[in-house]
């Protein structure tokens, strides 16, 4: 058999061969490189350590939060509602410069029983960790403000109120290790990193240019999961660096933070006593301002820990009845049930640190007082009744007009903007026409251009330059459309204050302190608080103890008179004499109703007579008989005038017997629908405003208020009454058209103009005569 040597140039072509095919083949993506670690090892740093033990403060954890003795561990409550609230707690060591590190473990995920609601959502995610930096004195809970930032085990990453996802999801058992870069020239300077387990899981990521040059300090926010830190001098888990932990911080880059303990050992309980609406909230804000390590005891403050820690509220957390008692309406059994209130006082009563118990109606009941007080029998607390009446100092009068003239500036800006959008909007609209209407133009030129096609070059010639300069018009026109407006023109104004304004001492708050109800049926409980009662103080904050006694019985007094009684009840005088009223009345509507079915039975019957007897010719005699002439028939005797309720003459007043005038009609004969609603009016006013005199023992009431009119009108007589209906828009208006009945005095008050003894029959007079001088009046053309 004959063989075949391979020659070098096929050699050549079967090595090539493969070669080409994998040119021809395109090649395959790479996966992108990892970034490349910047952080460097740690120099050595040989200036002096923070010595003492860093951990938390009581006053830097929120209420909920229980540090262990031993082990480095936070805990959360998780009964009474509390599981679905955030913990948050700030370390005692803040960061000023330098690159240091602190690391944190979830060592128990809990999972606590919730009792279901028929229309709450869940709180989602039911265990949550954020682990980050805030500064000092700022909100506990991680992302509520601009004055920290963190990161979360949903993996995402939250600084000044914004949240980008960043990392992945971190669990239980993982230690995590969150890296604060401050050094100057380093390639990652003011940024934050995350470590899970030694291995970085974020990128290095900016902290905000607000925190630049602060003073951070490592913040967790928790909920149902038990934590482990680690603030020493060694990490649990190596990094891919060396780096200095938080507990070998140099003392020049780092703060310490020492707790205000007590010189006497005493932990202050403070209780404002306050005039409900004029300023309770706005010193509270102004106080804790001043002192934040004081923590806030009320229904507010719940709400207010519930919204930031993501718990859905029916109707949102903007709407409420009032301040002190805001409704809760979270369709969460174990919140509204007022279970988070009860668990609260319990553990405030057993912690070491100094609280405000804002408690705008209790704190005003002494018996209500007390039972507060019995709650801090611990013998760290002082209990302090502070009292805020009369005139307030200068430091909140200068908030009050600063915040007066922020809600202002806020609205004139909100205006301005609407008003800016509606001026876009109509530009662009009329950019639009005037683009239309060119555009119109040109076609309808375009086309005057092709019939003219056909003319002389020359004229063709000119045509071209007249469509050119045309264009260039238009060019022009539409480049003066698309001008911007002048930026000075879109700044909104500057707003100032009135000279009210400047006098206004305290805001209007959107809601109350207390409801209407609330307030009137307890103000004589009222009272102002002594040292006997069991505070170890009574302090006075604003007007000394005389003044402020003197503020708060005007208050009262003024409350009184322009207040309603809740609780008042119509007396038997009241109903009989209602029940008097609605038999007379229905009396005198079966009289009319009578009368005018007479007169309507005697016109038919004089109708019907007249169709009887028709009119007929005298029937003549015969032919040449001369006809008799009847003898003239005796003169019938003429009636007597009778009178009518129409006749002008008729003296309203002076009828005996309004059932009768007379002549057996009624006075009411001629009464409308108006005349026996008013007539009405008329008597239940009589009845309200004697029987008010009755029903309301109080000397200092001397009557109904012109504002609480319908509130009693509608407890006396269950039911309400629409002004419209009487052709009126205000109450006074139709006060003023009854003067006869009752009246309004100068100050207000709603007083009756006849005597309680006063007949029924004297009102069908009355409203006669209104009756009639209202038909004087239409024929007059008034």
């Amino acid at each position: 058999m004959a063989t075949t040597e391979a020659t070098p140039d096929t050699e050549m072509k079967a090595e090539e061969t493969p070669a080409a095919e994998a040119a021809k083949e395109p090649e395959k993506p790479k996966a992108p490189e990892p970034p490349k670690e910047l952080e460097e090892d740690a120099k050595e740093d040989k200036s002096p350590k923070i010595a003492e033990e860093i951990g938390f403060n009581v006053e830097d954890t929120t209420l909920n939060v229980m540090p262990s003795a031993t082990g480095n561990l936070l805990m959360t409550l998780t009964d009474g509602g509390m599981q679905y609230l955030l913990a948050g707690a700030r370390a005692n060591c803040g960061i000023k410069a330098g690159r240091y590190l602190f690391e944190a473990k979830i060592v128990e995920i809990l999972d606590p029983n919730e009792v279901p609601g028929q229309h709450g959502r869940p709180v989602n995610p039911k265990q949550l960790l954020r682990i980050g930096f805030s500064t000092a004195d700022s909100s506990l809970f991680l992302g509520d403000s601009e004055d920290s930032f963190c990161f979360d085990s949903e993996g995402k990453f939250t600084a000044s109120k914004q949240s980008s996802q960043a990392t992945q999801k971190f669990g239980r058992d993982q230690v995590l290790g969150v890296l604060l870069n401050l050094e100057e020239g380093s390639p990652n300077a003011n940024t934050v990193s995350l470590f899970r387990d030694g291995m970085r899981v974020s990128q290095p990521m900016p902290i905000p240019e607000n925190l630049k040059g602060k003073t951070l300090f490592p913040t967790v926010t928790f909920r149902n999961v038990t934590l482990s830190f680690n603030f020493g001098t060694a990490p649990k888990v190596d990094l891919p660096f060396k780096c200095h932990m938080i507990g070998a911080a140099a003392k020049k880059n780092s703060e310490l933070k020492h707790s205000k303990a007590p010189k006497d050992g005493k932990y202050e309980v403070i209780f404002p006593v306050c005039v409900p609406d004029q300023g309770t909230f706005d010193w509270l804000d102004l106080f804790l301002e001043k002192h934040p390590h004081y923590a806030e005891l009320s229904d507010r403050m719940i709400l207010d820990w519930c919204e930031k820690s993501g718990i859905s509220r029916n109707r949102g957390y903007k709407h409420r009845t009032s301040n002190d008692k805001p409704e809760m309406s979270f369709g969460i059994p174990q919140l509204d049930d007022q279970s988070v209130r009860r668990m609260l006082r319990n553990i405030a009563a057993a912690q070491k640190r100094n609280f405000v118990v804002m408690e705008v109606k209790a704190n005003l009941v002494e018996s209500e007082r007390k039972e507060l007080l019995s709650r801090f029998v611990a013998p760290h607390f002082k209990k302090i009744a502070h009292v805020l009446m009369g005139e307030p100092k200068e430091d909140f009068k200068k908030r009050t007009q600063s915040q007066l003239l922020k809600v202002k500036q806020d609205k004139s800006n909100s205006e301005f903007e609407q008003k800016k959008a509606a001026r876009k909007l109509q530009e662009l609209k009329e950019k639009e026409l005037k683009k239309a209407e060119r555009a119109a133009k040109r076609a309808k030129k375009n086309m005057e251009a092709e019939k003219k096609a056909a003319e002389e070059k020359k004229e063709g010639e000119e045509a071209q330059e007249t469509k050119a300069e045309e264009e260039k018009v238009e060019e022009e026109e539409e480049k003066e459309d698309e001008k911007m407006p002048d930026a000075e023109e879109e700044k909104p104004p500057v707003v100032e204050l009135t000279a009210e304004e400047k006098k206004q001492v305290f805001r209007t708050l959107e809601f109350p302190d207390l409801t209407s109800h609330l307030q009137s049926s307890n103000l004589e409980t009222f009272s102002m608080p002594e040292k006997d009662e069991g505070f170890d103080e009574v302090q006075y904050g604003w007007a000394a103890k005389t003044k402020a006694g003197e503020h708060f019985k005007d208050w009262k007094l003024h409350c009184k008179l322009t207040g309603r009684v809740e609780d008042i009840k119509p007396s038997e005088w009241f109903t009989e004499r209602c029940t008097s009223w609605s038999q007379q009345l229905g009396s005198w509507k079966q009289k009319q109703g009578l009368w005018k079915a007479e007169l309507a039975k005697k016109d038919k019957a004089q109708v019907e007579k007249k169709e009887e007897a028709p009119a007929e010719a005298p029937a003549e005699g015969a032919e040449g008989e001369e006809k008799k002439e009847e003898p003239p028939a005796a003169e019938e005797k003429k009636d007597e005038p009778m009178i009518h309720v129409n006749d002008f003459d008729l003296d309203v007043f002076g009828v005996a017997n309004v059932n009768d005038i007379g002549t057996g009609e009624p006075l009411c004969s001629m009464f409308g629908y108006e005349d026996w609603a008013l007539m009405t009016l008329r008597v239940e006013l009589h009845l309200l405003a004697h029987s008010f005199k009755k029903d309301v023992t109080d000397d200092e009431r001397p009557g109904i208020y012109i504002d609480n009119l319908l509130f009693y009108y509608n407890k006396y007589f269950r039911k309400n009454w629409n002004l419209s209906q009487f052709g009126f828009e205000k109450l006074n208006d139709l006060i003023d058209l009854l003067k006869d009945t009752v009246a309004l005095q100068s100050n207000n008050f709603f007083k009756p103009e006849k005597a309680e003894d006063t007949a029924l029959d004297n009102f069908v007079k009355l409203t006669e005569e209104h009756r009639r001088e209202r038909e004087r009046r239409v024929d007059a053309g008034d």
